[in-house]
């Protein structure tokens, strides 16, 4: 090949090098400027959302104004509680007054609610601004002045803003919430006020925040809010509600409130002191403790007055709320004597540890009345078919009920209608299951355990019919065989705990029983030994009080002891049958421990008497430190055993689960 032929191909060559070249510069210059199109295109687009979202807030009231920088001074001012110089930057510029000055777009009103400002500040920012105005939300939550209120639990300033504008407790968040539910969302003894406030003034209209779900939700954050006193408004204004599911909770307000058994009085644990002042303690549901808010029943036109729990109404002047708060005081009638009878027991509840247990009782009594009426609601708007269908669907509700010995709602529940479900269960075969562990602990030992569950089964068994007492399940099973198996490791546990308490205080009483027995005939002071006289052999001190005291302590010793070794002894053979954990067990460990403790102070007695016989002639003085140290090691196993035996005496012979109730026909 020439030189001539190669060096043309090589101009070939370097002419399409080229072309490929700059092709591919074409090609990436055509995507550079696509790039730049699709980047220009989702600004266009983002901007287009942003204006379409700011101009949606303005349609809801939202403050969608807010520039960074421009309202500084004001913001400075009202952080720091300074309306001097708030009021003096405002009359440069009026309009911040409605502007949003916080980074959420939050008004000047929104920021000092938020952050807990003095009521005169707000009420001077309240004239400022137009009654419009006060509906403006927040861009973060869409919460408004109200919501900040209520959630802070401010009900002076809540009072204000509803008196300037009547439609703040309609309005929602983004969340949906009106200000009542932000109330409830952060209940505490202080928000109770503004609850019932806002109760009061939030209408039942279109669209209502007391029907279907929302009214629903409503009622499940009251009872969570452990606001009974509410939900049994709502309940009795609204009875629909009662069988709606509310999506915030997963549940309807009939299960959420059995699964709070902490509420009910069956499912509180007391100490035996604490058992008896409770027993003793009116509460009035409708004192200071739990003030009454207006209930209007729809249904009340339709049901027996007989049938309705009493609810007392308040009423309250719809055109000025400030009277449900604040009412003039030489307006208000006089006391009566019932009034002042009221006022005392105040007074008295207003002890620590009274006042504690009085607020504990008046949530019992409020969450009773609450399940009462709950089950009323539902048995007046339905029949047995709906009723069925209703627990079927909701089955938790039986199970969780009973699963924490919920008497109170056994005796409702069978008091209005009895129940079988799908597998043919009945409320006894619920009742034969084995209590949770938190439940069981709330009782001192493992035998008392075992006789509360046989309690428990018995009370819910005697209150149903005899065919429903043998009533087999799809399985086959009986509600007794069920409770066998259920209970078969308490069963052991109790045996177990009775073997080993029975035990060690057989060993104290034959420990007494052998000291009782020998003091006897090794009698303080000795016998007389005189062959020749007629008194021979007799104790020396025989006639002499202190000597009488203490041959009666010491045969009294030696008698209860050897009763109560004897007791422990059959408690130790018995033949631990699940029903003998009922009575028989319990009233014999019950003579056991009341036994020992009698030889012990009877031996302690004739001890303390032995003591005075020996010394008391030369050191009279010491028959006082005597008796007190001889009351100490009563006073410590009085102490550590009473609340056990309290308790055992109670469980056995004054209180058993369901006793007062028989069976109710349905």
């Amino acid at each position: 090949m020439s030189a001539a032929t190669e060096s043309s191909e090589m101009i070939e060559i370097k002419a399409l090098l080229k072309m490929l070249v700059e092709s591919q510069a074409k090609q990436a210059e055509s995507q550079a400027r696509l790039a730049e199109t699709q980047a220009d295109t989702q600004q266009h687009i983002i901007e287009i959302l942003e204006s379409t979202i700011s101009a949606g807030h303005k349609q809801q009231g939202v403050v969608a104004n807010y520039v960074p920088g421009k309202h500084d001074i004001l913001y400075e001012a009202i952080s720091e509680n300074d309306w001097g110089k708030a009021t003096e930057y405002l009359k440069h510029n009026p309009e911040a007054i409605n502007e949003g000055i916080t980074y959420d777009s939050s008004t000047a009103l929104q920021l000092a609610i938020d952050l807990g400002i003095g009521t005169p500040i707000i009420e001077e920012i309240v004239k400022l601004m137009k009654p419009k105005m006060l509906e403006c939300k927040n861009t973060e939550n869409g919460n408004t002045a109200l919501h900040l209120a209520a959630w802070r639990g401010n009900t002076k300033v809540a009072v204000m803003l509803v008196n300037t504008n009547s439609k703040l407790p309609q309005i929602r968040s983004y969340s949906g919430k009106t200000p009542l539910e932000s109330s409830l969302g952060r209940f505490t003894v202080g928000q109770k006020e503004i609850v019932e406030y806002l109760y009061s003034v939030t209408r039942d209209e279109e669209p209502s925040p007391f029907v279907g779900n929302e009214g629903a939700t409503l009622l499940c954050r009251a009872i969570f809010a452990n606001f009974y006193n509410l939900a049994l408004c709502l309940v009795n204004r609204f009875p629909e509600l009662v069988m709606v599911e509310s999506s915030a909770y997963g549940m309807c307000g009939l299960e959420l409130l059995v699964r709070r058994p902490f509420a009910f009085r069956s499912g509180a644990k007391m100490t035996w002191w604490q058992d008896r002042i409770y027993s003793v303690i009116q509460v009035d549901i409708n004192t200071s403790y739990g003030q009454p808010i207006t209930c209007q029943s729809s249904l009340e036109s339709k049901r027996d007055e007989d049938n309705r729990l009493e609810v007392k109404d308040t009423e309250i002047d719809e055109e000025n709320p400030l009277e449900f708060v604040e009412r003039d005081k030489e307006n208000r009638p006089k006391i009566t004597k019932a009034e002042e009878s009221l006022q005392f027991g105040l007074i008295f509840i207003s002890l620590p540890f009274i006042k504690k247990l009085y607020k504990k009782k008046l949530m019992h009594v409020q969450a009773t009345a609450l399940l009462k009426q709950i089950l009323l609601e539902i048995d007046i708007a339905n029949d047995s078919l709906e009723i069925r269908s209703f627990f079927n669907n909701n089955s938790n509700i039986i199970k969780v009920a009973i699963k924490h010995g919920l008497v109170e709602f056994v005796v409702g529940l069978l008091w209005h209608f009895s129940y079988l479900n799908s597998d043919n269960n009945t409320i006894l075969h619920y009742a034969a299951k084995q209590a949770p562990p938190a439940q069981l602990n709330m009782i001192s030992g493992v035998a008392l355990q075992m006789q509360r569950e046989l309690q428990w089964f018995q009370g819910v068994e005697g209150m149903m019919s005899e065919c429903d007492r043998w009533q087999r399940n799809k399985n086959g099973d009986t509600a007794q065989f069920i409770f066998q198996v259920e209970h078969k490791d308490l069963l052991k546990k109790g045996e177990d705990w009775m073997k080993d308490t029975s035990g060690s205080c057989m060993i104290v009483a034959a420990l007494i029983a052998t000291v009782a027995f020998a003091a006897a005939f090794t009698v303080p002071g000795g016998n007389i030994s005189d062959t020749n006289s007629t008194k021979n052999g007799t104790p020396v001190f025989l006639g002499q009080p202190s000597f009488t005291v203490f041959v009666v302590a010491d045969a009294l010793a030696l008698f209860a002891s050897i009763t109560s070794a004897l007791m422990f002894l059959a408690i130790y053979t018995s033949r631990y049958a699940e029903i003998d954990f009922l009575s028989s067990l319990p009233q014999k460990l019950i003579i056991g421990l009341s036994a020992l403790f009698i030889s012990m102070a009877a031996i302690l007695v004739a001890f303390g008497a032995s003591l005075y016989i020996v010394v008391g002639d030369r050191f009279a003085q010491a028959t006082i430190p005597i008796a007190l140290f001889s009351c100490c090691p009563m006073v410590l196993f009085a102490w550590l055993q009473l609340p056990l035996f309290y308790e055992m005496v109670r469980s056995t012979y004054w209180v058993s689960v369901l006793r007062k109730h028989r069976y109710i026909s349905t």
